[in-house]
């Protein structure tokens, strides 16, 4: 009896391995994953790489406090891989950034993260949204740490502030780039990049300086870094080149169109978008309207005051959600312009009686329409819906 009892463990035992090597054999796992430690990536650190099991991941207690329509839901993540590093392009650099990659159920997307203000802590906020929706993401602190209020890090770092400026979200992009097809052994079909206020400046940055790194680009508010001083940053601007480009205002996008990027801009009426209306106009008078409308859009959110909310039209899908379509989702119609060339006509918003939480209630829904074009009631039907408005390019005065 003790032979066969044996006997069976013995087969219990084979089987339990042979059942958990074919789980590991599956798809990306815990081991996989730690294995990324190892790559071997220019001027760059992977110092962890650990596996996060389902609803594993607790917001770090000094994270920014997030706005209305962040994802919040960190306890119902599915499972991923968080990677974590630093890249050191110079001596006085050190850009921390992670790279989150869903464990299955990838959709073979890459969604780069924005910071607001001067940046300093990686988005998790960001990242979970992507990961939640079936996207590897990353984020960056853009070469610093502190609150995103704070300069002080720029006094006599030159280098830093080149890595806020724009080396952190271009090296960045390429070394998760790196790290996802390690991950699953395949690129990524398609790269977007989606983020608001400084956020949005860093897009167009990335459209005019990298235009290789993403397909889509979402610039929302762009930051109007021209309203700090020289002082401020503890550096002098020059016109060279390598010198500090904030301003983020070259109109020459020729490049990111001829490669068949896209990128739409969005601001709200209330917060001041005349730069960001004289940025697309110059890229128009450029590269000519045809070229321009091959590639370029411009929002202009009615109610709307900085990156969110206002009293007419609160959500356009400008956040990462699973449920979301090209006609009520920017983001999704983003996506549909690059994979299947068909350029969005408008985007249906939507008012919640709570902003950031669908579930309390719709109380109106708009549409936003690309500029010059202008959102007209048709004169019938209730004011709050969108079916009873056109987009119409206004009459010249």
């Amino acid at each position: 009896m003790e032979k066969l009892t044996s006997h069976w463990r013995g087969i219990i035992l084979v089987s339990a391995f042979l059942i958990t090597a074919g789980s590991l054999s599956a798809f990306p796992n815990a081991t996989n994953c730690s294995h990324l430690v190892k790559l071997n990536l220019p001027h760059t650190s992977v110092t962890s790489a650990q596996y996060v099991a389902v609803g594993g991941f607790s917001l770090p207690p000094d994270s920014p406090p997030p706005s209305s329509d962040f994802f919040k839901a960190f306890n119902k993540l599915p499972a991923f891989c968080r990677v974590e590093g630093v890249i050191h392009p110079t001596i006085d650099s050190h850009i921390g950034f992670e790279v989150w990659l869903p464990e299955s159920d990838w959709n073979g997307k890459y969604e780069g993260a924005g910071n607001g203000g001067f940046g300093g802590s990686i988005n998790y906020y960001r990242l979970a949204e992507a990961v939640n929706a079936g996207y590897a993401g990353s984020s960056t602190d853009t070469g610093h740490t502190g609150t995103s209020g704070e300069v002080s890090w720029a006094t006599g770092h030159r280098e830093k502030i080149i890595d806020f400026d724009y080396r952190a979200i271009h090296l960045t992009a390429k070394t998760a780039k790196s790290i996802i097809s390690a991950f699953y052994g395949k690129p990524v079909t398609r790269s977007y990049f989606s983020s608001c206020s400084n956020g949005g400046r860093q897009g167009l940055m990335e459209a005019q300086r990298y235009p290789e790194d993403y397909d889509g680009i979402l610039a929302g508010a762009p930051w109007n870094p021209g309203t700090l001083s020289s002082s401020l940053l503890g550096v002098r601007a020059t016109n060279d080149e390598s010198a500090l480009n904030l301003n983020a205002s070259n109109p020459n996008l020729k490049p990111f169109g001829q490669r068949g990027g896209k990128l739409i801009i969005f601001h709200g009426e209330y917060d001041g978008p005349l730069q960001t209306i004289k940025y697309y106009e110059s890229v128009v008078s450029t590269l000519g309207l045809v070229t321009a409308n091959n590639f370029l859009q411009l929002y202009i959110v009615p109610g709307m005051g900085h990156c969110e909310g206002g009293t007419i039209a609160g959500d356009f899908g400008q956040r990462l959600a699973p449920q979301d379509d090209p006609e009520h989702s920017i983001l999704m119609a983003l996506e549909q312009w690059v994979e299947r060339g068909v350029a969005p006509e408008k985007i249906i918003a939507t008012k919640y009686k709570i902003d950031g939480f669908r579930e309390s209630g719709t109380v109106r829904t708009r549409p936003i329409c690309p500029y010059p074009q202008n959102v007209i009631y048709s004169g019938g039907g209730s004011v709050d819906d969108a079916h009873n408005y056109s987009c119409t390019i206004p009459p010249k005065r």
